[in-house]
């Protein structure tokens, strides 16, 4: 699976980019996550759970220099019949990542690399797995535990038009071929497409709120599987939210959706897939804690036919003590996923999670 990124992150990056004064300012980003969902009932009843560590280190050498080093340690576990069939475990790629700023309309430059510390080779026994957690419309925390060796350049800008603030970037990655899957002839070597990506944000203030929308366009090259080449189709993806005060309380609502145009795959042909999602919520203080429920609606189609629902209920937090910051969340789902042919199955979950900042 590719990651879609927020693309409100545009904007907001920029600012905490300026904002670093030097290495005393580093932070470091401790986030465990698990995530399971069981599909179906019955003898037909299957589980895919993952939890997952997350390390990310923020080094702000400068106001205008800054880096910072991302990886985790994952589990991943498909269960049937009560009994595990396929599992995946171990480290993750480790991301390293380098932006400088110039200029009084603060254009920031990144360079970064995907380093292969993950298990990129999958073996026969764990594609099942493998499959389930890399699906856009589940969103586990790590879809993926590895994808080789590869580069990132890119621009990004954000500067004040009358009431606006703009953000615009754009950005290429290139990708080197690697060992994905384990087979009994020898590896199967795979090389993802370069990807160009183009990214614009906005935001202002309304009344005593703020609107903020973004879109970014991923447009592929062709991927290289064994001896055969083929393209999975290029990504739009559309973000808006809209906060604003409720009397001592803070409303927002955002949505996004991620539009996948029809493509081929290893195999076949891959149809145009959309995933839409509108989250609802609203924020307000007990003490010290800030205390955020949230109700979320999510619906996937492939080829204009649906191909799931869900809803999600949570709930997030924040507690400030001295140089910590933490971040819980939890999470239920209740939804559905249809086969080709419109039959139905349930679909139900939960998620839980604990962000810690130390800074």
């Amino acid at each position: 699976m590719r990651r879609s990124l927020a693309l409100a992150a545009l904007v907001v990056t920029l600012p905490a980019v300026a904002g670093a004064q030097g290495v005393r300012d580093a932070a470091v980003i401790v986030a465990p996550h698990s995530a399971q969902y069981t599909f179906g009932s019955g003898s037909a009843e299957r589980t895919v759970s993952q939890s997952s560590i997350p390390i990310v280190i923020v080094l702000p050498f400068s106001e205008r220099f800054t880096m910072d080093v991302a990886t985790a340690f994952a589990n991943s576990d498909f269960i049937t019949n009560g009994g595990s069939v396929s599992k995946v475990s171990g480290l993750t790629d480790t991301q390293v990542r380098a932006n400088f700023s110039v200029g009084s309309d603060l254009v920031v430059f990144t360079v970064g690399l995907n380093v292969p510390t993950g298990q990129y080779t999958i073996s026969n026994d764990q594609l099942a797995v493998a499959g389930q957690v890399g699906n856009d419309f589940l969103g586990y925390p790590v879809p993926s535990m590895g994808n080789g060796f590869a580069g990132t350049g890119g621009i990004a800008f954000a500067r004040a038009m009358g009431s606006w603030n703009l953000g615009a970037g754009a950005s290429f990655r290139k990708s080197a071929e690697f060992s994905a899957f384990e087979q009994p002839s020898g590896d199967f070597r795979f090389a993802p497409a370069d990807e160009i990506r183009l990214r614009l944000g906005l935001d202002r203030p309304v009344g005593d709120g703020e609107v903020a929308l973004g879109v970014s366009y991923s447009a592929f090259g062709e991927d290289v599987a064994d001896t055969t080449t083929y393209s999975s189709g290029d990504r739009i993806t559309v973000t808006g939210t809209w906060s604003f005060p409720v009397r001592n309380a803070s409303a927002f609502i955002s949505a996004w959706n991620l539009f996948r145009l029809a493509g081929q795959q290893y195999g076949g042909d891959a149809p145009a897939e959309n995933i839409a999602n509108v989250n609802a919520g609203f924020s307000f203080d007990v003490g010290r804690v800030l205390i955020q429920p949230n109700v979320e609606t999510r619906l996937w189609q492939v080829d204009g036919a649906r191909a799931g629902q869900l809803v999600n209920l949570g709930t997030r937090a924040r507690i400030g003590a001295g140089a910590f910051s933490f971040y819980p969340a939890a999470g239920y789902t209740l939804g559905k996923i249809y086969d080709d042919a419109g039959a139905s199955e349930d679909l139900t979950g939960y998620r839980f999670s604990l962000t810690i900042r130390f800074h």
